[in-house]
């Protein structure tokens, strides 16, 4: 959550903190080098009544003004006395100086939105790397050299240099030397930013374990805090798909983390780092697919904190998870009345407006974002999927059976989509292509071609697409195809389309030069991620003049879920009748199916947005078909499916399946291939 924007310049006391210990043990050494009888490092007592010399005067002054959280100043008074320090004196105190201005980029970076929130950043790694060219060379100079390479990891990660920032940082670890927990955490966060999880992790984990300048607590605005760590690591093992890992590290940290804040001075004051593991809590079940128990923990959160921008943004993402945009949209424009500018917030609300199809308003986040936040992780997911949506997209579906002979004994299609970028944002055309080949049992074979090119319109939840086709061959045909499609609201989405020149008849009809016109109408009622309900009717009217009907009930539900395990349900009942007998093509007078599926997944690997899933279906029914009687069908598949990043699919499978078919079983093995990626 983003601060309300400050000016000026804030003082880190962790910077001061440092500075003075170094710098006593500067004195320290002065005055062992002085009194050989002194060991190194020891405390020296001046003697009372003993006078300083003028040299220890001014060297005490200055290391008092850099141990005040004022090295800028001290390095000024040390470069007037160059007889009174030496040149790593003058380098170490410069260390400090470097060090607060970094730490003084984040804290602006943090603080504003505005267009030049970066430029103590920037400032910061440019004193950084000409600091590092008056670095003589050699093991006295090491400590102020790899104290200059830490806080350029810092700086570079700040900037949103990550490549460069995590180049750094490995090198450093390569050197096998301590790192202070900052650096750890800022390389965290890098790594995060590059979709690396399995590196982040263990960046975190070494900020969190670290001896050298481990993160405490501070009241100090935007200070590094052992929480933010914390969230980065709990996410880290999230994305790499060690949920296992990430819920015994959360009840691990919330038995850490105290209920109630020591420097509130309010004793009954619920710490905010608590709130913060809580409402990680409610994040893991949303992670884990399991929303509506997230829902309902982040409700009861709100009740406690019911402004708190990053709970209602939290909540806001839940919505969207759970199919309800409309939702999820009205949540977030709600926060941004009390939290105008919430980089949080406006990503999400971008990211809603892309699945409602209001392409303008999420462009015009887009400029707002622009690359301000080269930094922010979030910015980045949101500008990822508009770059996506501003793509052209490929859709392939690929599929083959072979044992059916009332069907065909074997027969392959592909049908390919290819949609060009987006034409004043709503509009696409795009270029269809169905392919395909049966053997029909009889010693001959047919196939079909047909291309099409059409345009796409896609506003505000409604979407529209028209083409004109052309089909070759011996019954080459010319015909056009639509299809509208409304979404209301969160639940409901109608849609209806006609083709005139259908591609889902039986191949033996194509073989005998048949062709169809087909209308179709459809409605959804969605409850949530869990629960649906589909009913569709269509109407074909062939060529031969048979009129072919089908009504179609779906209803599906999420049975169980883990992080890496899903089982789920169709029940589908259909219906099909036709008023031609004696066709040549499989065309019972009326036929009905019940059936229920049931699917097992399991993800064995993730990677942020990407995943791959095994999948198992099960399918178990009965088929009447009239004057035949009742029989058994079932069918199996396997199936393998990859997310393969923002809005690309690819999925695989084969199967076997057995059906009644007029008086004779039909055994028929199955693969199919669906491909959904933009380009």
């Amino acid at each position: 959550m983003k601060a309300k924007r400050t000016r000026g310049t804030r003082r880190n006391a962790h910077t001061a903190f440092k500075a003075t210990a170094l710098l006593l043990v500067l004195l320290a050494r002065d005055y062992c080098a002085a009194d050989p009888a002194i060991a190194p490092g020891a405390p020296r007592k001046v003697a009372e009544g003993a006078v300083l010399t003028e040299r220890d005067q001014i060297r005490h002054r200055v290391f008092e003004l850099a141990g005040a959280g004022s090295p800028q100043l001290a390095l000024e008074e040390a470069r007037k006395r160059p007889d009174s320090f030496a040149v790593k004196d003058l380098m170490q105190i410069e260390a400090l100086l470097v060090s607060g201005e970094v730490r003084w980029g984040r804290q602006q970076a943090l603080a504003s939105d505005d267009a030049d929130r970066l430029a103590q950043s920037a400032a910061a790694l440019e004193h950084i790397d000409a600091f590092l060219t008056r670095i003589p060379d050699g093991d006295d100079y090491a400590d102020v050299r790899r104290s200059a390479q830490a806080d350029r990891v810092e700086a570079l990660q700040c900037l949103g240099r990550m490549k460069d920032a995590v180049m750094q940082y490995e090198a450093l670890l390569y050197a096998n030397g301590p790192l202070p927990a900052r650096v750890h955490a800022a390389a965290g966060e890098a790594y995060t930013y590059l979709d690396s999880p399995r590196q982040a992790a263990p960046a975190y984990e070494r900020a969190l374990k670290t001896p050298l300048e481990p993160i405490k607590p501070s009241a100090e605005p935007h200070a590094l805090k052992r929480i933010d760590v914390e969230e980065g690591l709990f996410f880290a093992y999230l994305d790499a798909g060690r949920s296992d890992d990430a819920q015994a590290f959360l009840q691990s940290t919330k038995k850490s983390t105290p209920v109630y804040a020591d420097l509130s001075g309010h004793a009954e004051e619920v710490n905010e780092d608590y709130g913060r593991v809580r409402k990680l809590e409610a994040q893991y079940l949303l992670y884990t697919d399991r929303t509506r128990e997230g829902i309902a923990a982040l409700d009861a959160l709100r009740q406690d904190a019911p402004f708190d921008a990053s709970l209602i943004s939290a909540r806001s993402d839940a919505a969207l998870v759970q199919e309800r945009p409309r939702q999820a949209q009205k949540l977030y424009q709600d926060t941004l009345v009390d939290h105008p500018g919430d980089i949080e917030t406006l990503a999400g609300l971008g990211k809603t407006e892309i699945e409602l199809y209001q392409y303008d308003r999420a462009e015009a986040i887009n400029a707002e974002f622009a690359d301000r936040f080269p930094d922010s992780n979030t910015v980045k997911n949101f500008q990822r999927g508009f770059e996506a949506y501003k793509s052209a997209q490929l859709i392939v579906e690929g599929n083959g059976q072979k044992g059916n002979s009332a069907l065909a004994d074997n027969d392959w299609g592909i049908d390919t989509q290819r949609y060009s970028q987006p034409i004043a944002n709503y509009w696409r055309v795009f270029a269809h292509n169905f392919s395909g080949r049966a053997d029909t049992g009889d010693g001959s074979s047919t196939s079909r071609v047909r291309n099409g090119i059409g345009g796409d319109f896609r506003y505000y939840g409604f979407d529209a697409a028209a083409e004109v086709d052309h089909s070759t061959g011996p019954h080459a045909y010319t015909g056009v195809a639509g299809t509208v499609a409304l979404q209301p609201n969160d639940h409901w989405k109608f849609s209806a389309g006609i083709d005139t020149n259908d591609n889902s008849l039986p191949w033996k009809a194509y073989q005998a030069g048949v062709t169809g016109r087909t209308a179709s109408a459809a409605a959804r009622w969605q409850f949530d991620d869990y629960r649906y309900f589909d009913l569709s009717y269509g109407v074909s009217r062939y060529s031969d003049t048979n009129l072919h009907q089908q009504w179609n009930g779906t209803w599906y539900e999420r049975l169980f879920n883990t992080p890496k395990y899903e089982i789920s349900m169709w029940v589908d009942l259909d219906t099909n009748g036709n008023t031609l007998a004696n066709t040549a093509y499989f065309n019972p007078h009326r036929d009905m199916a019940a059936q229920v599926t049931t699917m097992f997944q399991w993800t064995p690997w993730r990677n942020v947005d990407k995943s791959f899933s095994q999948r198992v279906y099960a399918t178990a029914g009965g088929y009447r078909q009239t004057s035949l009687g009742n029989s058994l069908l079932w069918e199996v598949r396997l199936e393998q499916a990859w997310q393969l990043g923002t809005r690309a699919s690819l999925a695989y499978g084969v199967g076997v399946a057995s059906q009644r078919f007029d008086t004779s079983r039909e055994t028929s093995k199955l693969i199919y291939l669906n491909l959904d990626m933009p380009l």
